[in-house]
């Protein structure tokens, strides 16, 4: 507890002045007697006393004012570690809060392109055939978008034993043709990995705008596989092959639930480090 200063000041003063009263109104010693207990008068002994209690109030003066002084640093202290809280979490609340409108804003863009961001997967769902979206380079007008969607990758047959795949790619927009491209598949089953390299669009291939090429792909290794990965990489050119336009995407098809997704970050780049870590003499070509 912290006692207020006045009251020792006031104290002080009190005994300071009955000293005063004491020392000027009579003897303090009597010389007829040896030892300082026996020469002291009862005035001298209440000098002493008081002397004694104005030492003690001294003394509790200073120590009540250094743990006054320690109180008020650590009242100063807590204050500041409070107010330092307070900033911190209105920083954190605000970093929060930007965080989580920059992904809403990202999360209503790709709805309203009825693109779907699975941030866990690293993976843009494709929600509707009719998507539009960007590959490599940005478009406008009636450039064409060369893409997979979620169906684009299916069985031919639902017991999915045969092996047989057909492979769809849409032209979204516009008409393309002048295909370059090539596709590297690798498939995945509980045992490894297999990889074939494909050249799927014939020379001369037009596709319609807003319309599919479909082809084929067998799986006669792999049977059943797990996953289906595709790398889409080269260059398409519109209809009438006065623009081109470059593809480099990868896609994964899974035979739970039967779709396609655009892999996208660290997802993306593993699938090709796999692709790229096999040499050109050991790929399957079909």
């Amino acid at each position: 507890m912290i006692i207020p200063n006045v009251f020792f000041v006031i104290l002080i003063a009190i005994f300071t002045g009955y000293l005063t009263f004491l020392t000027t109104k009579g003897g303090l010693t009597d010389n007829r007697f040896k030892g300082i207990n026996k020469k002291l008068t009862k005035r001298g002994k209440a000098v002493l006393v008081v002397l004694v209690i104005i030492l003690l109030l001294l003394a509790g003066q200073e120590f009540n004012n250094q743990r006054s002084i320690e109180k008020s640093a650590l009242l100063l202290k807590n204050e500041m570690l409070s107010r330092d809280s307070v900033i911190t979490e209105s920083v954190r609340n605000g970093v929060d809060s930007n965080r989580k409108a920059l992904f809403d804003d990202l999360s209503e863009a790709f709805a309203k392109e009825q693109m779907m961001l699975d941030t866990l997967n690293d993976k843009i769902e494709i929600l509707r055939d009719s998507v539009k979206t960007t590959i490599v380079n940005h478009y406008s007008g009636d450039d064409p978008i060369l893409m997979m969607d979620k169906t684009a990758i299916l069985p031919n047959d639902s017991t999915k034993r045969t092996g047989g795949y057909k492979l769809s790619f849409k032209s979204v927009d516009a008409g393309s043709s002048g295909f370059d491209v090539v596709c590297y598949i690798l498939t995945e089953d509980k045992n490894g990995y297999d990889l074939s390299k494909f050249n799927l669009f014939p020379k001369g291939l037009k596709i319609p705008k807003n319309s599919s090429w479909t082809t084929g792909y067998g799986t006669n290794d792999m049977p059943s596989p797990k996953t289906i990965h595709i790398y889409v990489k080269g260059t398409y050119q519109n209809a009438d092959g006065t623009k081109k336009y470059k593809i480099d995407n990868v896609y994964e098809y899974s035979s739970i639930d039967n779709k396609t997704s655009l892999l996208l970050n660290k997802a993306r780049e593993r699938i090709i480090a796999i692709i790229k870590s096999v040499p050109d003499k050991n790929l399957i070509l079909r």
